[in-house]
């Protein structure tokens, strides 16, 4: 049997041992994954006996600078990063290296974030913060600034005060700090007024999902990036460095799914019905709520509410006008629990709408076939349709890649069993 461990001072929460144990499970290997709590007070070196005993393990803070001076090797990116989260044993010596800058890599592709050529900003100066630099450097990012504090460093090449952030504009901000941590879920790094300098704005804090910067970014209209992938993304490194394997995206991104389904329904979170119009996320969704005990609510209905004109009132003052209201319903809804939401069509155009659904809950893509829908479409309540029900094949043939690529899960829908569907939908959260 493979043994492997994480090391750290305090792993209480760890999600660790469950991600691995999915690596496990997908490969049917005989593994096992354990949780070595080292107090501060004990030296890292009385444990290495202990560590041997282990094929290889992970380190988290505070030791994942204290670990390389008991370590026979280090990987050229551990060396210039100056930090060990990797250890494996190679007959009795151990190797250090450092997946963190793939599993932050990975979690920026996942939600299509570019770095090629992009100016970031990176909030923190510790070790998570050298390992996002690190990467971000190698993947040609045009411009990369470490905000700080220390107004000493404000013509320091690469770093920038928190003062000078206000006015600097760029493609990404990065928060590499603990701030809006768990339990501290109400602290937000940065001010509205910086938030607005960029475009996409990534939190490598997990716990919550959605943390106050997260949320105050949806809110400003922004894309929004959560840090729970790169957990998942860096123990799959991990498995690659310690099993002579090659990453599979698939496997990381069920995992990163499944988390994200125990995370909502542990601590309240919403069900996001998505697909072209007609499809049937209202009928369906309100069975769904019904199941579950949760509230159903149609975003169409909840965007009249909130704007106190219609659908069609909204579309003849522009389509952009009603979108801007849509993002504004989805983002209120967003901080609401136990809701089973039957977007509209076009709800996930907008990147700060995906953001919204995804951070907050799971999106679920109700399949059915285009030719059903036209059979029965009604175009006189459609303000896209006014043209004929035929405008809808090229507004879902628009759309179709869209729909697949922002969805966490994909449901058919069963034309002649609304049950079926009803209950694919239901096991999926449950």
């Amino acid at each position: 049997m493979k043994k492997y461990c994480v090391i750290g001072e305090k792993l209480t929460h760890t999600m660790s041992p469950q991600i691995h144990k999915s690596y496990f499970d997908y490969h049917k290997m005989n593994g096992e994954y354990g949780v070595v709590q080292i107090a501060m007070e004990n030296m890292l070196g009385n444990c290495k006996d202990t560590l041997l005993q282990y094929d290889g393990f992970n380190v988290t803070v505070p030791y994942k600078e204290k670990v390389i001076k008991y370590l026979y090797g280090i990987s050229q990116e551990a060396k210039k990063i100056g930090a060990v989260n990797t250890v494996k044993n190679i007959d009795g010596k151990l190797y250090g290296y450092n997946t963190d800058p793939y599993g932050f890599e990975g979690m920026l592709n996942a939600n299509n974030v570019k770095i090629k050529d992009k100016a970031f900003v990176i909030l923190g100066s510790g070790g998570a913060c050298k390992s996002v630099y690190y990467i971000l450097k190698q993947r040609g990012a045009k411009t990369v600034k470490i905000a700080t504090r220390d107004e000493s460093k404000k013509d320091v090449e690469d770093f920038i005060t928190y003062s000078q952030l206000e006015n600097f504009k760029g493609d990404t901000l990065v928060n590499t700090t603990p701030v809006g941590m768990f339990p501290n879920v109400d602290r937000c790094p940065v001010t509205d007024k910086v938030i607005c300098n960029f475009d996409n704005v990534a939190d490598i804090v997990y716990n919550p999902v959605y943390t106050k910067l997260l949320q105050n970014a949806v809110r400003l209209g922004k894309k929004a990036v959560g840090g729970l992938y790169m957990l998942v993304a860096q123990a799959m490194k991990s498995q690659e460095i310690w099993n002579n394997t090659l990453l599979d995206e698939t496997l990381t991104k069920s995992i990163y799914n499944s988390l994200m389904k125990e995370y909502y329904l542990k601590n309240g979170g919403n069900i996001y019905l998505t697909g072209i119009m007609s499809c049937g996320k209202t009928t369906k969704g309100k069975r769904v709520a019904k199941s579950l005990g949760w509230e159903f609510v149609d975003a169409d209905d909840y965007i009249q509410q909130i704007s106190g004109k219609s659908i069609s009132q909204l579309f003849d003052e522009g389509e952009g006008v009603f979108r801007d209201w849509e993002s504004k319903a989805l983002e209120q809804l967003s901080h609401r629990k136990n809701l089973v939401v039957a977007t509209g069509g076009g709800a996930i155009l907008k990147d700060v709408n995906v953001s919204a659904m995804r951070l907050s809950g799971v999106i679920i893509l109700i399949e059915r076939k285009i030719d059903d829908i036209l059979a029965n479409v009604r175009t006189d309540t459609r303000p896209l349709l006014k043209d004929g029900a035929q405008k809808l094949r090229e507004i879902y043939n628009s759309r179709k890649d869209r729909y697949y690529s922002t969805c966490d899960y994909v449901v058919k829908s069963h034309e002649c069993d609304m049950f079926k569907t009803v209950n694919d939908i239901v096991k999926i959260v449950k």
